[in-house]
């Protein structure tokens, strides 16, 4: 297996690294996979975030070789986790644009031996609505890539666009999460919404942003399926992640406050990408 080659950005000097964030079940506490996240570590300001990274690497015209080495880097470290386990790396829309995404995943699949439907890849409601991004959408279902769209709520796109390219997952944007204990209106409305509305088309949804035992729940009674967040575990370096990976039996997450990490027997795994869909949906 290929070692990913190191990245070197013109104008920022350092190098990127991964954090994974564990997804979780929220039936059970199973941990299904993590998705990774990419930081840039600065030799004078430390450590850079996704926020401020993504953006400077867009305007620089940085993102593609940025966005392929975090493809290949996660797979090379989701190939060190047992089988069942789920990756999911985020796309930007200037790859699906220019049909690099799909390549990428390609060259990363072929680099590291990890098999495709281990493979979510996120893309935003605006890449999913962009018809020019359509082309590598449809590549990236062909190869057996699941697809999930982040943020979801925050530009309500057409529910036929998602059917259109066999979207697996729909993830609840965590600024809707994060109210849900304190406004008993818009935001439980809303994240109700895309629960029932994800199942209707046989898709599973994922809450980000989950820090509170309230929090999950309420996504408990509202039928959601995965949950990712601070309330069950920060986003945490390769070596942690491989370890949690490896617990036998699979690695159980708190679900309610007192409860502790603890292993379970349960032999569950997604349908399709990150969580399954409840068979009365």
């Amino acid at each position: 297996m290929a070692s990913t080659p190191e990245l070197e950005l013109e104008g920022l000097p350092g190098h990127p690294f991964l954090e994974f964030q564990p997804a979780v079940d929220l039936a059970s506490g199973l941990l299904l996979g993590f998705e990774a996240l990419v930081r840039w570590q600065h030799p004078e300001r430390g450590r850079i975030d996704p926020g401020e990274l993504i953006p400077w690497a867009e305007a620089h015209g940085a993102i593609l070789d940025l966005n392929a080495w975090v493809l290949q880097a996660a797979c090379e470290e989701a190939q060190r986790w047992p089988s069942g386990m789920q990756l999911a790396v985020n796309c930007s829309i200037v790859q699906l644009r220019r049909g690099e995404a799909s390549r990428s995943v390609d060259r990363a699949l072929a680099a590291t031996g990890l098999l495709a439907d281990r493979l979510t890849v996120e893309v935003t409601e605006r890449a999913i609505a962009d018809d020019s991004a359509a082309a590598d959408l449809r590549a990236l279902v062909e190869r057996g890539i699941h697809l999930a769209v982040d943020d979801v709520g925050t530009m309500w796109t057409s529910l036929e666009v998602l059917r259109r390219f066999a979207v697996d997952t729909v993830k609840i944007d965590a600024a809707f999460v994060r109210h849900l204990e304190s406004d008993e209106g818009v935001n439980r409305a809303i994240v109700d919404a895309i629960v029932h509305v994800g199942h209707s088309l046989a898709m599973s949804t994922v809450a980000e942003g989950v820090e509170t035992a309230r929090q999950v729940e309420i996504l408990l009674e509202f039928g959601a399926d995965v949950a990712q967040g601070y309330y069950f575990a920060r986003p945490m370096p390769a070596d942690a992640a491989l370890a949690l990976a490896q617990v036998e039996p699979r690695a159980v997450l708190p679900l309610a406050e007192g409860d502790a990490l603890a292993p379970s027997g349960a032999e569950r795994g997604p349908a399709s990408g990150f969580g399954s869909i409840p068979s009365d949906h």
